[in-house]
């Protein structure tokens, strides 16, 4: 398979940079160059396919021979598991980055017309260096055992219980589906420079731009259920690194499509629409860097560690970087001036350009702070920093996901929660603040009077909510801002949504995106101010605890049907009850306890339950012990002095037992072993060594029967067993028979907590992204309406749509400036 691997590997990087220069020479008029660019992609294509074919086929057989799958797989994981498992590592989510980038490339031939051969040199180009990523990390490389050779291990590693989660199925392709998106308008932004297309290739850019950012979105709500739910942080977001890496591109995303909208109504902003389309992506790889190298392994909880590619990822993004923004200075100068802005206050010119400076300086701010164990790594700047940023914040000095790491002496360290809750939640608020008024505002101004008319509702709105929230116990002033200015921005959002639902729902997209939004705002703002402090509960079995109003019971720890374990509560709260189980259980694979919360959601709020610990029952007959260790086991008192290695022939040896018919033709004679555990016990003031021992029976079939107990009589009539050892530790287990002493019963060690708003979170994420959905769909059908030389504004209810198959008009028209040379025409219209 590594052969095979290999090839199909080098043969896709082959063919793509193949289809990279087919089309680069397209450019410049060569019309069999453009054929040669469409087969390189389309071959690419195939061989990504069974690349991934392949690759999934391995995981599903089991195959751990290949060492990736070795390391991420093995027999107890289910289907769904073992298939997704291909996308666990680095390699294989580099894969599913590359299939979603070469399926967006196939939908760009033949229409992208004149654009064509400079969007697809780009995106093959970017393809390329994300299979170069995937040969360096090749998951065909055997699996071999110490000495070298091919080695068939019969079960693998396994793989991440954390990542045993049905999310685990879905978040991290919905991510690279937006990564892969968000890819294109970058490559229509480097077109439209190549080709000096200042305008038109925004037209082509912007449904791709509204795909990627609904995906980003769809993907950073799947990914923050999935740790509200499941990885026990106590929330959705723990500002942990790896998570604010996605947000900074998804916010300039958001910032690009406002400065798209700017420039595709009247002209305005285009150098500025060209610097966020690049920099968006140039955020995207950066994030990529961060998660893959291992730079932030010590500084996040999910990191990837350090797989070698480091230096080349570095070298990647330093070349993406200079070569777009250098680009982009180089042509600078030639980028007419756009029409000026309108300078009135109440314009939605005004306000467009203060909503993406403000994500701007939020993206910055978050970006800092994500980057600062990269920034503080660089010689002679960490320790200043660190007295800069230490004075006012918490600082993560690399010990804060592993207290048993040494913490960093070069000056290395993180910011945590307490840095962004202080920065971001005020600058958001500016936000919040634009879109109370901005969506009723026209493009150049806006009559006061009409604009105060709009607002009477959505101020009615906003004082009843306020005055509400302060019912109910919201009183500090940033969330109350929040609740109040949220409410009014989601009212005038929805005036906007009532209005234009007259012109078509299509239209509606980008309105219903910001009341998403403001729900989630307020969701976010509610359930992190006011939420409980977390309550431990130490409960016996059989007993009940109360906490926050609820009546906690455990019944028991129990074993789950996958060989995992939770602790079994009841929760109730007056003739009401619910079954919790939040999981808590030790794992072999990891050789750590695995906890995941249970959440039993209300209307208004969840009771968010989180196992920290479990005590089993106590037998006060049975002590464990390490050798020279003293223990009471009631009126005796004991030492542990060895195992005894002269009864058992060195503990572990086989002897032939006596009982046994030597006579029997049977080669597969029972053999056993003995072994025995001196003690020192003190009783009355007396000394007496003994020796309890076990017999260990090989060949068992029964397994009650294969250890047997060898009690010896204590000097106050009882009896001592050896029940069992441990050998790796060598401690022994010893119990006296007929003391009768009481078993204390097992315990379970629970944080509650109480988060409101919770549903505001979860509801307004997915208002928002239907909300980007439907924009795309309407820009997309714009965009194809424009080529296909249809002007007409969409109609009403579904709009036109789209024919995704078969010819197309022919484009009218000249070559764009600056493409001098391309005359290539086909059936498709390109020119």
């Amino acid at each position: 398979m590594y052969l095979l691997g290999t090839i199909l590997i080098v043969s896709s990087m082959v063919t793509a940079l193949f289809a990279t220069t087919g089309y680069v020479f397209a450019t410049h008029g060569n019309a069999m160059a453009l054929t040669y660019g469409r087969l390189g992609t389309r071959l690419t294509f195939g061989f990504v396919v069974l690349i991934v074919l392949l690759l999934t086929y391995l995981f599903v057989a089991q195959r751990y021979d290949i060492q990736y799958v070795y390391d991420y797989s093995s027999q107890d994981l289910g289907f769904g598991y073992r298939a997704a498992a291909m996308w666990a590592g680095q390699p294989g989510s580099f894969l599913v980055w590359v299939l979603w980038g070469i399926i967006a490339a196939q939908l760009l031939i033949h229409r992208t017309r004149h654009a064509e051969p400079y969007v697809l040199s780009v995106i093959m180009l970017l393809q390329v260096a994300l299979l170069v990523f995937t040969l360096v990390l090749n998951p065909f490389v055997p699996h071999v055992d110490a000495n070298g050779a091919p080695f068939m291990p019969a079960d693998g590693q396994g793989l991440n219980p954390t990542l045993q989660n049905p999310w685990m199925l879905i978040h991290p392709p919905i991510l690279f589906v937006g990564y892969a998106l968000l890819a294109i308008p970058f490559a229509f932004a480097i077109a439209g420079l190549w080709r000096r297309d200042y305008d038109g290739w925004i037209h082509g850019a912007l449904p791709w731009a509204l795909s990627g950012w609904a995906f980003l979105s769809l993907a950073l709500l799947l990914g923050g259920y999935w740790a509200y739910e499941t990885l026990g942080w106590g929330g959705y977001w723990a500002w942990d690194p790896v998570e604010n890496a996605a947000l900074v591109p998804w916010l300039t995303g958001t910032a690009l499509l406002h400065s798209m909208l700017v420039q595709r109504t009247h002209g305005g902003l285009r150098r500025t629409t060209f610097a966020l389309a690049i920099i968006t992506y140039i955020l995207i790889f950066y994030a990529a860097f961060l998660t893959r190298t291992g730079v932030l392994s010590s500084f996040s909880v999910h990191s990837f560690v350090q797989e070698g590619l480091k230096n080349l990822m570095t070298g990647f993004l330093v070349f993406l970087a200079i070569a777009s923004l250098g680009f982009l200075a180089a042509r600078w100068r030639d980028i007419p001036h756009a029409r000026p802005l309108s300078e009135k206050v109440f314009s939605r010119d005004s306000f467009f350009i203060l909503m993406i400076v403000g994500l701007l300086v939020i993206a910055t701010v978050i970006g800092l702070g994500t980057s600062m164990p990269v920034i503080s790594a660089l010689p002679g700047v960490g320790h200043s920093l660190q007295d800069f940023f230490g004075a006012a914040f918490d600082l993560d000095d690399g010990t804060r996901y592993n207290a048993n790491t040494t913490p960093f002496t070069d000056g290395r360290f993180g910011l945590v929660e307490s840095f962004y809750s202080m920065t971001v939640p005020p600058l958001a608020l500016i936000l919040v603040l634009l879109l109370t008024i901005g969506p009723l505002l026209g493009w150049r101004d806006t009559s006061f009077r009409h604009l105060l008319r709009a607002l009477r509702w959505p101020i009615v709105a906003m004082v009843v909510v306020t005055c509400g929230a302060v019912l109910i116990g919201v009183r500090d002033l940033l969330p109350l801002a929040y609740v109040s200015f949220g409410t009014l921005a989601a009212g005038t959002n929805l005036v906007m949504i009532i209005r234009t639902l007259k012109s078509g729902w299509l239209r509606i997209g980008g309105y219903m995106a910001h009341v998403g939004l403001m729900i989630l705002l307020v969701g976010v703002v509610g359930s992190s101010a006011y939420a409980t402090p977390e309550q431990t509960l130490v409960i016996p079995e059989g007993e009940t605890l109360s906490a926050y109003g609820y009546d906690f019971t455990f019944n028991g720890w129990q074993l789950s049907p996958d060989n995992t374990g939770f602790l079994d509560l009841t929760v109730g709260r007056g003739t009401q009850t619910q079954q919790m189980a939040p999981q808590l259980y030790e794992d072999q694979l990891m050789n750590a306890t695995m906890a995941t919360p249970a959440i039993h959601s209300e209307l208004f709020r969840d009771v968010y339950v989180t196992p920290t610990d479990y005590e089993p029952p106590v037998d006060n007959n049975m002590a464990s012990f390490l050798v020279n260790e003293t223990r009471e086991i009631g009126p005796y008192e004991i030492t542990f002095l060895e195992f005894d290695a002269a009864e058992a022939h060195g503990g572990l040896e086989s002897i032939p037992d006596s009982t046994v018919d030597t006579s029997s033709s049977n080669t597969d004679a029972h053999l056993s072993a003995l072994l025995g555990a001196k003690l020192l016990v003190r009783y009355n003031g007396e000394e007496i060594e003994l020796t309890p021992k076990i017999r260990l029976s090989a060949n068992e079939s029964d397994p009650a029967q294969a250890v047997e107990n060898m009690p010896v009589l204590f000097p106050g009539g009882h009896e001592i067993a050896f029940m069992t050892f441990d050998s790796v530790r060598r401690m022994a287990v010893i119990r006296v028979e007929g003391l009768d002493l009481p078993t204390a019963p097992s315990t379970a060690v629970i944080t509650v907590s109480i988060k409101p708003a919770i549903i505001l979170v979860w509801s307004g994420l997915i208002i928002g992204v239907v909300g980007g959905i439907i924009a795309a769909i309407r820009r997309t059908l714009e965009g194809q309406a424009k080529l296909d030389g249809n002007r007409k504004p969409l109609g009403r209810g579904w709009g036109r749509i789209p024919r995704w198959f078969g010819p197309r008009k022919r484009a009218s028209g000249s070559l764009a400036q600056g493409a001098p040379g391309l005359h290539i025409r086909d059936r498709q219209g390109i020119e």
